[in-house]
């Protein structure tokens, strides 16, 4: 255990339990709100309802997950260690990215790994195991050691039953300290039984550890009410094990949904091209923006010792579901960007949509649903360029009075585009989610430079960018840059589509230790 353990405060606990009053649950209004339960006024006849078919029986879910640790890669080529978790639906093939081995020097400033050794996947065809009581057991044996970053996705529908299913495999280094850890349902209202606070609950015990219950399995479970964005942690000394990688995100569909066989919720959830519904709006796609962050030396100390004090925290590296850039446009990933989204479903942070498809409203080109997660210990400033996005619900919670219209005080239909509570710039404190609706039909696939614009060179100097028989002007730091008089396309790495930075406006928090551009940093890409 850590040498800075905070001291629980159970005593309080227990004198402050036994000093509750019991109150009389509040009913509730037409709104959800409070309200006092009135009795029904009597009739004279009483009418008995008319039979109808039963109401069809909800979905159950299960998660299979374990709490481990491994060395992960970082954009830059150094390797981190990390606490988190690794498993998946049951039932559903399981693809897994192996921990790296870390290898060369302790960096001088960072004291992290400055290479590492990629290892590949590991692949379960029957899905992750069911977890069982006790020791780690041999089909646990290929997750152990093998902890995910971020934490496999949740997605269920308002109505689903779901139970996650926890067992912790403990670490594989002996110099870490080997902690019990537990499953926090972020956002979701849950009673405390389900609510994975060890210190009004339990806490998972490693089953390595050879400690009393040693291997306990722990199951939450809940029945989402509402439809939207939330996330999923370790609250076990969460002031470490957060920041150490324990989390993930969770996404709940509404319940139009689950009928239509073309919504994410029936297609693998985020990430795979398919829409849905959500607070009345009709959206395409729709993908998650998971923002976090690392202090390198919280790491080092977990690594060989556990004796960090967390108020000395201090990030260099930023992320977006785990990734930095370049990784985050699919670039320069160790193994290539197959083997990392198959081993990280639901986390593409690079977002596409289409300028001219017809969308699920009937307008011209795709809304593309981002569901904003901010995981990290820092406030963070996320700029689209390019767009204004509509921000429709936070929380999970519809913002009918941001950006819909009101008629007889019921929700009639969304504001339309250029009005409402539109941002390019949505600031996200740690712990909060926002569901922002991008209207790609409002930009073109490529554009074109001004007249006067000089983007090319000869001998004699500039020349204008519609001199093509000339080179493009090399950037003095890098490849040339993009010569036109059309548009399209990263310096260095080409394409047919224009392109627009998405990133942290702190934009310090756009680097990798310090080397720019990295860190919080993506693209929207508009595709014909």
């Amino acid at each position: 255990m850590h040498k800075l353990k905070k001291i629980l405060p159970l005593l309080f606990l227990s004198l402050l339990l036994t000093s509750l009053m019991v109150v009389p649950a509040l009913a509730q209004d037409e709104t959800g709100q409070p309200g006092v339960a009135e009795p029904s006024a009597p009739t004279a006849v009483e009418v008995a309802p008319e039979k109808g078919p039963p109401p069809p029986a909800p979905t159950t879910i299960i998660y299979n997950l374990y709490a481990t640790d491994a060395f992960i890669p970082l954009a830059d080529g150094s390797a981190v260690y990390n606490y988190g978790f690794v498993g998946g639906r049951q039932g559903v093939p399981l693809t897994f990215q192996n921990s790296v081995t870390p290898g060369g020097s302790r960096a001088g400033d960072t004291e992290l790994w400055t290479s590492f050794t990629y290892t590949g996947n590991g692949n379960i065809p029957g899905g992750a195991p069911a977890p069982t009581g006790g020791p780690v057991t041999g089909d646990e044996t290929l997750l152990l050691g093998n902890a995910q970053f971020p934490a496999p996705l949740i997605y269920a529908a308002v109505g689903d039953v779901v139970e996650i299913r926890l067992k912790n495999l403990g670490t594989t280094l002996s110099t870490a300290p080997n902690d019990p850890h537990s499953i926090h349902l972020h956002g979701l209202d849950v009673d405390a039984a389900n609510d994975g606070v060890p210190e009004t609950s339990v806490g998972a015990i490693p089953a390595n550890s050879g400690a009393p219950g040693a291997g306990n399995v722990i199951v939450y479970m809940f029945s989402p009410q509402y439809a939207g964005t939330t996330m999923w942690h370790c609250h076990q000394e969460a002031d470490i094990h957060v920041q150490m990688g324990m989390y993930g995100a969770l996404v709940v569909y509404s319940k139009e949904d689950k009928s239509n066989q073309y919504s994410a919720y029936n297609n693998g959830g985020p990430g795979n091209g398919f829409g849905g519904t959500l607070f009345g709006w009709k959206y395409d796609k729709d993908y998650v923006l998971l923002e976090s962050e690392i202090g390198p030396a919280q790491h080092v100390s977990e690594e060989i010792s556990g004796d960090y004090n967390p108020v000395d925290y201090k990030p260099t590296y930023w992320f977006l579901n785990g990734l930095s850039f370049p990784n985050t446009i699919h670039v320069n990933l160790p193994g290539g960007w197959g083997d990392w989204i198959a081993a990280h479903p639901g986390y593409d942070p690079l977002i596409v949509g289409s300028v001219g498809a017809k969308s699920s409203d009937g307008s011209k080109g795709q809304k593309v649903l981002i569901r904003m997660i901010n995981m990290g210990y820092e406030t963070q400033p996320m700029h689209m360029h390019g767009y204004h996005g509509k921000v429709i619900g936070s929380d999970q919670r519809a913002w009918i009075w941001a950006n819909a219209a009101a008629k007889n005080g019921l929700w009639n239909k969304g504001t339309p585009w250029g009005e409402g509570m539109e941002k390019n710039t949505l600031t996200i404190g740690s712990g909060e989610t926002y569901e922002w609706l991008v209207n790609f039909g409002l930009q073109a696939v490529t554009s074109t430079y001004p007249s006067g614009t000089q983007t090319r060179f000869d001998g004699s100097g500039p020349q204008s960018n519609t001199q093509t028989q000339f080179p493009p002007i090399p950037d003095p730091s890098g490849p040339p840059y993009i010569g036109g008089p059309t548009v399209a396309g990263l310096v260095g790495l080409g394409g047919t589509s224009q392109i627009f930075p998405f990133h942290n406006h702190d934009d310090y928090k756009a680097t990798n230790n310090g080397a720019y551009p990295g860190g919080m940093f993506t693209a929207l890409i508009p595709v014909p």
